[in-house]
């Protein structure tokens, strides 16, 4: 049986992600479909407009097996650093394939490029042959045992915020316009339409806790680049996030990194937390969900890795901030949150 990786964000997961799904078990019927997905917020410092576990069902329900934590200091990085700690995840409970969906489809044009890659140059691919690129890279400096391989995707871009087509279309569209949510996503998704978390909500908590935070201590947080923190605090003079996000990227920054860095912030994550822990290897995997199948899989390696099927405050650094974030996002959400990080794993 082969143990095949996915990485993803399924913010939301739409009908692509269904193709996608079914193009691997197409391929491989005989197969274990692990996924690795981002929980709480995305790799462009999004806010996951379903929650974690509600994005866990879903994938068990579409025809993934086991879901893995990438947890919110892991995923909310630039491309290269998220698809090494993804495909460091995969690593650890043992695929064997990453299958990634791919503008061009051709993963010799990864094999061609590695040589020549230097972090100066501006990668030549496409937005999925970019992350694409990346993954290939994770796996070739660590010498993982791993293959990747890619599937054409279908009809959408990955940017694009206009559906051109009439049932399949980019997360960043239906995210958008959410008129599209019931047409682009199939109906177990849809039907939870009035669970959708609304990213405008966060605001007003950001321009509280800027505010009522000194100048020094704001320049001690992550990503909080020397005289950042002096623009942060005009945060007063706006009433919504994406004028306020316009206001701090100059021509310097991009808006992903705008968006990480304010999350960041918000949560008080200091330089020095995020630095020691990149001191630290990823040596645990921690379990959203499973079906029978991978409930197998996992009583299988569970001897030989460290998994996690629940959280408490105490067991590490990186899991500490993922349950802060929880709290806070329960705070503002009442999504029971919390509830569910102790009650342990979906199942299906």
């Amino acid at each position: 049986m082969k143990r095949i990786g996915i990485i993803v964000e399924y913010n939301p997961f739409h009908n692509g992600h269904l193709i996608h799904l079914n193009s691997i078990k197409e391929r491989y019927n005989d197969s274990l479909i692990i996924a690795v997905m981002s929980s709480s917020f995305s790799m462009r410092g999004d806010l996951s407009i379903l929650n974690k576990f509600d994005k866990t069902d879903i994938a068990l329900k579409m025809g993934v097996d086991i879901v893995i934590e990438l947890p919110f200091v892991l995923s909310l990085e630039r491309s290269d650093i998220f698809a090494s700690n993804s495909v460091k995840l995969l690593n650890l409970i043992g695929v064997d394939k990453i299958i990634i969906g791919s503008e061009e489809d051709n993963i010799s044009l990864y094999e061609e490029y590695y040589p020549k890659y230097d972090f100066n140059t501006k990668i030549p691919f496409m937005a999925n042959d970019n992350l694409g690129f990346f993954y290939y890279k994770a796996i070739r400096d660590n010498n993982y045992n791993i293959e990747l391989e890619t599937i054409k995707r279908v009809i959408s871009d990955f940017n694009e915020i206009k559906p051109k087509s009439s049932n399949i279309t980019s997360a960043s569209a239906i995210r958008n316009d959410l008129s599209l949510f019931n047409s682009y996503t199939p109906q177990y998704v849809s039907n939870m339409k009035d669970r959708l978390l609304n990213e405008d909500l966060l605001f007003n908590y950001l321009k509280y806790k800027i505010l009522v935070t000194n100048i020094n201590d704001l320049g001690n947080i992550f990503l909080v680049d020397e005289g950042l923190e002096y623009k942060l605090k005009d945060i007063y003079k706006f009433n919504n996030l994406d004028d306020f996000i316009i206001h701090l990227m100059e021509k310097r920054y991009k808006k992903a990194r705008i968006k990480r860095m304010l999350l960041y912030v918000l949560f008080n994550i200091s330089k020095d937390k995020i630095n020691n822990i990149y001191k630290e290897d990823i040596n645990y995997i921690r379990i959203l969900g499973f079906n029978d199948l991978g409930r197998e899989y996992l009583n299988k390696i569970k001897k030989s890795i460290n998994i996690i099927t629940n959280v408490k405050e105490g067991i590490n650094d990186i899991l500490d901030i993922e349950f802060m974030v929880s709290k806070v996002l329960d705070s503002i959400y009442n999504i029971n949150l919390i509830e569910q990080e102790q009650k342990g794993p979906i199942r299906r």
